[in-house]
């Protein structure tokens, strides 16, 4: 295809359709941030875009828009599954851009990071690994000792508490930039609630290192991230203490 600059080709919150290559031109990826689109970064000529649609059949997380007159190679989705199943390389490739972008995309939109600079953005986006948990599959169990803190970059998250009777209610459902683990009982020795992913979800883990990484080189994000985690674990806490039997 030939398209013109300033056309919007996958739009924030639509649903996935195909995979686009870029043979000549740029690309511009944008969130919406208030009543602004907002560029998170720039693509050119044999780059790849619509890849979260591809993998995750999930909708868009972010706008791409021609920066300039460009070409553009559209694959349909049906297509590009056949590949995806005949070819792990282009597989392992593709779902290693995904989570860089999708990392940045994060880091981009979550108040305790996005005032961190591109290229910081893009140096915690390589540096930090992505969890893949498929639907129904439990990402922690209460009771159990924490690995760390878990932020959602896309799908849904049940929290689940037991009560003393055994009895497992589920306390509230959490979605896209939410955070996990962030309350554990016993001097931090166990997790206070379950994880159970609703959908496929993709999971951010900050273990001790990755925290370290973050207070020695990012110290103010650092400092925002713990004020997130507490203000988290205050609400969290009043919902088990109305819970509890």
């Amino acid at each position: 295809m030939n398209v013109s600059k300033g056309v919007e080709m996958l739009h924030e919150g639509d649903t996935p359709h195909d995979l686009y290559f870029i043979k000549q031109g740029k690309m511009a990826i944008g969130r919406q941030s208030g009543a602004q689109l907002k560029v998170i970064a720039q693509l050119g000529a044999g780059e790849v875009y619509g890849e979260f649609g591809a993998l995750r059949k999930k909708s868009r997380y972010a706008s791409v828009y021609t920066a300039e007159s460009s070409v553009i190679i559209r694959v349909e989705l049906s297509a590009i599954q056949q590949v995806l199943e005949a070819d792990s390389e282009f597989h392992n490739r593709l779902e290693a851009l995904l989570t860089q972008r999708m990392l940045n995309s994060f880091f981009f939109s979550h108040p305790v990071f996005h005032a961190l600079p591109e290229k910081e953005r893009s140096e915690l986006a390589r540096t930090f690994p992505v969890h893949f948990f498929e639907r129904n599959s439990r990402i922690f169990s209460q009771g159990k000792a924490p690995q760390g803190v878990y932020l959602i970059l896309s799908g849904e998250v049940e929290v689940r508490y037991r009560t003393r009777s055994k009895e497992e209610r589920l306390l509230e459902i959490r979605r896209d930039n939410d955070i996990l683990g962030e309350v554990a009982i016993k001097n931090g020795t166990e997790l206070a609630y379950s994880a159970v992913a609703v959908s496929d979800v993709d999971i951010l883990m900050l273990d001790k290192e990755a925290m370290k990484v973050m207070h020695d080189k990012h110290l103010k994000s650092f400092e925002s991230l713990e004020a997130y985690i507490n203000k988290r674990s205050e609400r969290t806490v009043m919902r088990l203490k109305e819970n509890m039997d």
